[in-house]
């Protein structure tokens, strides 16, 4: 008789365990406007610069600008030693008229051969000269003009090692190729300076920037890039300039993937954004540290719940929701995405489908009317809250 009691009395308190109210904490369900956010970081650079690199080799012997100096298109910058290349040419142009007086002593020897097989052939037509005579002069006739289609071939080299040793002179005389600010200046007077080839790019002297408009480069989770469209708008935010903002635009987004490795092997994707700064910025400098939070999705007046709330629960473990006529769920399936709605003391789980995300609301697309009262806390409590488990609010989650 005493284990019966004993066995109901355990029965009675592990119902009201089960029973007990489980405090959450709860929030409204209700139109609010939402703006959904990408944040990246990366650096300012211009839209338009040109690395200036030496295309002959030799010593810097003048130098006319220094960091932060404005140029015009054109405008002289510095000088490599052009006394080797002068030389150069003084000897090609040498070369070059002795090649032309080659070549008129070879028109003079040609018309001298050709006035000889005339004489011959004249001659022999009239039976003072054999056929071997003819055919020697014919031969010397024949020389004398490839000699001279040589030395016309000798002039055109000639004139064209030349034209590319004045080329190269010109390439020593370094002008700003655009209109801009000098950002680098990578020598001094006394450096030698070193030509690029396929392999090497050689020395950079310097790089002219067009600071007038300036850009944002970013890197991009893959899992965000698929929301950012061409001409989303962006604020930028400098490290060099905390309290101030300016308005940007994705300009461009790259197709091709960037593959980080991390410490534990695993390989991430990210994809350059590019956000053009439409504000200007004083005293700017490429390479300056920018943060940035890219709008990619706004509504005004959106039926929204807390991101806390949206949890997912197996179809087995729920006891019979009703679906609303806006949000079917498919037979069979096990992982259903949806809210806690308190109902008479109960939490009650409802699926929901959901839209854009805020950085504190998700958008309610169907599952939802508004007005509801939804658990939004705490995490531990969602994670752990059965449907149609019995819930008290507490006082500190009924405050907005």
């Amino acid at each position: 008789m005493i284990g019966v009691v004993l066995v109901i009395l355990v029965m009675v308190n592990m119902r009201a365990r089960q029973e007990r109210a489980l405090s959450v904490q709860a929030e409204e369900v209700e139109k609010r406007s939402l703006s959904m956010v990408i944040s990246a970081s990366g650096s300012l650079r211009p839209k338009r610069q040109v690395d200036i690199s030496a295309r002959s080799l030799g010593k810097v012997t003048r130098v006319a600008v220094k960091e932060g100096d404005y140029v015009k298109k054109g405008q002289f910058l510095l000088e490599i030693d052009p006394v080797e290349i002068e030389s150069l040419i003084l000897e090609l142009e040498a070369a070059l008229e002795a090649a032309k007086s080659l070549e008129r002593q070879t028109y003079v020897q040609m018309q001298q051969a050709k006035n000889d097989l005339d004489r011959t052939l004249k001659l022999s037509e009239r039976g003072y000269l054999t056929s071997q005579e003819v055919d020697r002069a014919q031969t010397n006739y024949d020389i004398a003009v490839s000699n001279h289609e040589a030395a016309k071939h000798q002039i055109a080299q000639r004139e064209a090692n030349l034209g590319s040793a004045k080329h190269n002179l010109k390439d020593v005389k370094i002008v700003a190729e655009m209109e801009g600010i000098v950002t680098r200046l990578n020598v001094e007077e006394g450096e030698s300076a070193i030509m690029g080839t396929l392999n090497n790019p050689g020395t950079a002297l310097l790089t002219v920037a067009d600071l007038s408009t300036i850009e944002v480069e970013v890197e991009v989770d893959e899992t965000e890039v698929i929301h950012i469209a061409l001409e989303n708008k962006a604020k930028v935010t400098l490290d060099a300039f905390p309290d101030t903002s300016y308005v940007g635009e994705v300009t461009e987004i790259g197709n091709s993937p960037i593959l980080t490795s991390s410490a534990t092997g695993q390989q991430g994707v990210d994809f350059n954004v590019v956000i053009t700064v439409r504000d200007t910025i004083p005293s700017v400098r490429p390479g300056l540290s920018a943060d940035t939070e890219i709008t990619v999705a706004e509504r005004d007046s959106a039926l929204s719940i807390p991101i806390q709330s949206l949890t997912v629960r197996r179809n087995k473990d729920l006891k019979g929701f009703k679906s609303s006529d806006s949000l079917q769920t498919k037979e069979g399936e096990t992982d259903i995405e949806g809210v806690f709605v308190i109902e008479n003391g109960r939490a009650h789980f409802k699926p929901v489908k959901v839209g854009i995300s805020s950085q504190k609301h998700f958008e309610v697309l169907a599952g939802l009317e508004g007005g509801e009262k939804v658990v939004s806390g705490n995490y531990r409590a969602i994670r752990d809250l059965k449907d149609e488990q019995r819930v008290k609010i507490s006082k500190k989650a009924k405050k907005k």
